[in-house]
């Protein structure tokens, strides 16, 4: 019963926060199961469930979020993964304005790079790659910048985030990270701009979570 609560980050997340109903968890288990264990004992597994500690273990993680920030007009691009596909990305990632605010993530696979970048710098970026090098692209995105204190030996801490928007029925379209030597750390995330608020106010209520 354990496993088939802490393998659904929903069902995790909605215990944790209070959200579920134990008895009506405890149908689901028994029909998704094909009725292997009574209901009886389903309820009594889930009870036993630490809910109280791992609530407190979500507070602790709500603790460590500093401050959330907000940006639409977020685009994704995708482009073959060539040697000078790679030397033209570097010569437009240092025109970007970070100092202004400016976005640009870059995550390389093999046959692949994806550029999130604001979509006021995809004219710019188009120009240094030939269409055919184009494979396609992501609009109507926005970006959640969630800076929080030292993570780096923390478990659970993206579990914690990951889950708490999938509980609010918020898609993560992607997500990223980056340490700093100053203790601060950022994860970055791209949602629909349409679940942009809902996001937003979710990983609010996460920072409060007592």
């Amino acid at each position: 019963m354990k496993e088939a609560i802490e393998t659904d980050g929903v069902i995790k997340g909605g215990l944790e926060m209070g959200l579920i109903n134990q008895r009506a968890l405890a149908r689901h288990i028994q029909v998704a199961t094909h009725e292997k264990y009574s209901f009886e004992a389903i309820l009594s597994a889930i009870r036993r469930y630490p809910i109280k500690e791992r609530s407190a273990r979500r507070g602790e993680i709500g603790k460590m979020i500093l401050k959330l920030s907000t940006k639409n007009k977020v685009v994704e691009v995708s482009v073959r993964n060539r040697p000078e596909i790679q030397l033209a990305i570097a010569r437009f990632a240092g025109e970007i304005s970070y100092a202004a605010g400016e976005t640009f993530w870059l995550i390389s696979t093999p046959e692949m790079l994806g550029i999130t970048i604001d979509s006021k710098n995809e004219a710019r970026l188009n120009s240094k790659l030939s269409k055919q090098d184009v494979l396609g692209r992501l609009e109507n995105l926005a970006e959640i910048v969630i800076e929080m204190s030292s993570i780096l030996y923390v478990p659970g801490v993206m579990s914690a985030i990951t889950t708490q928007l999938a509980v609010n029925g918020v898609n993560i379209i992607g997500i990223s990270g980056s340490g700093q030597l100053t203790g601060v750390e950022r994860v970055m995330i791209l949602v629909d701009e349409k679940d942009l608020l809902t996001a937003y106010q979710s990983l609010e209520r996460l920072s409060r979570a007592k």
